[in-house]
């Protein structure tokens, strides 16, 4: 078996508030301070970041000599990503999140281990099938129980009316 066949391990880390150990990365410490939306960010892996913030989710600044531009931003189950690298979007669920545009970019975890790339795309697009399905039956099953309870109490209406019209007749008579 040569060196490209070689399974890739899963992700192993431990995050604190300033540190992060992790099986690929090493041991990190990160301290940022910040003022008047400027601020620098020392990494022990990374390095120095500078960078300021532009508004809420968006900011710019250098690392390593190199301009960045990281935009995010999150509405209901979506989020929306810009760099200068490009533009993704994404669905978060409780099992992950699906990348639309870069499926590749996808994660899935299941029993505390997480699968990214094409396999993770795959079983978030078998998820989301799934509670497609799921949520299709719950929609038509409320449909289905309101019709049916908005037909009984027209009937219950139309019943209540005539034994009413009916009695109104007969004490009109007598």
């Amino acid at each position: 078996m040569s060196e490209n066949n070689i399974a890739p391990k899963k992700r192993i880390e431990y995050r604190e508030k300033n540190v992060r150990v992790s099986r690929t990365g090493g041991v990190s410490a990160t301290k940022t301070v910040s003022k008047d939306g400027y601020s620098a960010t020392l990494n022990t892996n990374h390095g120095l970041r500078l960078h300021k913030r532009l508004f809420k989710g968006a900011r710019m600044g250098f690392q390593r000599g190199n301009f960045q531009f990281i935009g995010r931003y999150n509405s209901g189950p979506f989020n929306f990503n810009i760099s200068k690298g490009g533009v993704s979007t994404s669905i978060k669920n409780k099992r992950g999140s699906y990348n639309i545009l870069k499926p590749n970019y996808s994660s899935f975890k299941v029993g505390g281990v997480q699968v990214r790339g094409k396999n993770a795309a795959a079983l978030q697009l078998i998820f989301l099938a799934i509670s497609l399905i799921i949520n299709l039956f719950k929609f038509l099953w409320y449909i289905s129980i309101t019709m049916l309870w908005f037909t009984f109490l027209s009937l219950k209406w139309i019943v209540d009316f005539f034994i009413g019209f009916y009695k109104g007749y007969k004490a009109a008579e007598d």
